[in-house]
């Protein structure tokens, strides 16, 4: 949908969304057309290739991870990408700011990860063995819990217009 008027909005946010359309340099494309010269954007993606989940064995942990950013989350590693994108899309980026949040508690993280409903999807998937999820799941339910993830907030600005002053 395109905003009837270019150039008259002050300022955009988006907020974790971007990570799940299908055509997010559109979407910057759209914000660039209706942000006026000066108007500013702040931006807030993770990067769902930093989730860290702390498990002995590193190479289920990370076959977690990795059936996150294949399969579950179509613009997984947005995070990292959107200084540039945001660059592509002709805004001025003033300042990427990393916020790493840290999660010690499963059931928590399970409220963001989906940890127990994705390790079975990611069995279905061929991404683990099943064995390996139930040993993961079972040592999560009663080990000390550890997980972070990193989200990245990008701001920035379209550039102010040059004027020309005639004598």
């Amino acid at each position: 949908m395109k905003w009837r008027f270019a150039n008259t909005i002050d300022c955009a946010h988006t907020d974790r969304v971007l990570q799940h359309v299908a055509r997010p340099g559109e979407v910057l494309a759209e914000i660039h057309r209706v942000l006026r010269p000066g108007g500013r954007i702040v931006l807030a993606e993770p990067d769902w290739d930093t989730l860290i989940i702390d498990y002995p064995d590193l190479l289920v942990a990370r076959a977690y991870t990795r059936f996150v950013t294949d399969i579950v989350v179509q613009n997984a590693c947005i995070g990292r990408q959107l200084a540039g994108m945001a660059k592509r899309s002709g805004f001025d980026v003033a300042k990427v700011i990393p916020v790493t949040t840290v999660f010690e508690d499963v059931s928590e993280a399970d409220k963001i990860f989906g940890i127990y409903r994705l390790t079975e999807r990611a069995v279905a998937a061929g991404y683990m063995e099943a064995d390996a999820a139930q040993v993961l799941i079972n040592y999560l339910a009663i080990a000390p819990f550890f997980a972070s993830v990193t989200l990245f907030i990008t701001i920035g600005s379209i550039p102010r217009e040059e004027k020309t002053v005639f004598d």
